[in-house]
């Protein structure tokens, strides 16, 4: 051999033989994920561009207005108390929703002066809240309350203790009827 020869087995072999090679079960893991990797890019991209498209758009929308709701003495049933100085009185009231939804009392309230009849000496409230007259009636705003009223429907409510009587009021309304405002307030 000549030199040229020589130096030429010194550098490495160019053929498959002579050059590292991976195990066979190793290429066909790493073919193998590749591919899923591959599979999976082409999967997941078009999903991914599907949820993070953004657009933008107008709405519009209303609500409507509830109508007052009718509140009467009820003239049905009977209170469970009597209603004496330095006491407490059930309230009974009829409700009536005109609105085309269902609505749901959650409280009641009084909602001006007291007007007094019958009782010689017994007096209304002149300019409620400020002046109120001698009877010492009046309505506890009574909260927590969850009574139902359907669409044009009339419930009676009753409403256990709210009406109440100071130990100031005078002799001279026993036996004399009260007619007091009241508020309810209701949720949608």
């Amino acid at each position: 051999m000549t030199p040229r020869h020589r130096a030429r087995r010194t550098t490495p072999s160019r053929h498959r033989a002579a050059s590292p090679r991976l195990p066979r079960v190793v290429r066909r893991v790493a073919v193998a994920a590749t591919g899923a990797a591959a599979t999976a890019l082409l999967v997941t991209a078009p999903v991914f561009a599907f949820y993070t498209v953004a657009g933008s758009g107008a709405s519009a929308g209303s609500t409507g207005t509830l109508q007052p709701l009718s509140v009467q003495p009820a003239t049905v049933g009977s209170p469970s108390s009597s209603l004496m100085p330095g006491a407490t009185a059930d309230l009974l009231l009829n409700v009536t929703n005109p609105n085309a939804v269902p609505v749901t009392i959650t409280a009641v309230a009084q909602g001006g002066g007291v007007t007094v009849q019958g009782g010689s000496g017994c007096t209304s409230d002149p300019a409620w809240p400020t002046t109120v007259g001698n009877s010492g009636v009046s309505v506890t705003t009574t909260t927590g309350l969850s009574t139902s009223v359907a669409a044009g429907a009339t419930v009676p409510v009753h409403v256990s203790g709210a009406a109440a009587m100071s130990t100031g009021s005078v002799s001279a309304c026993q036996g004399a009827t009260f007619q007091v405002p009241v508020t309810v307030t209701v949720a949608k």
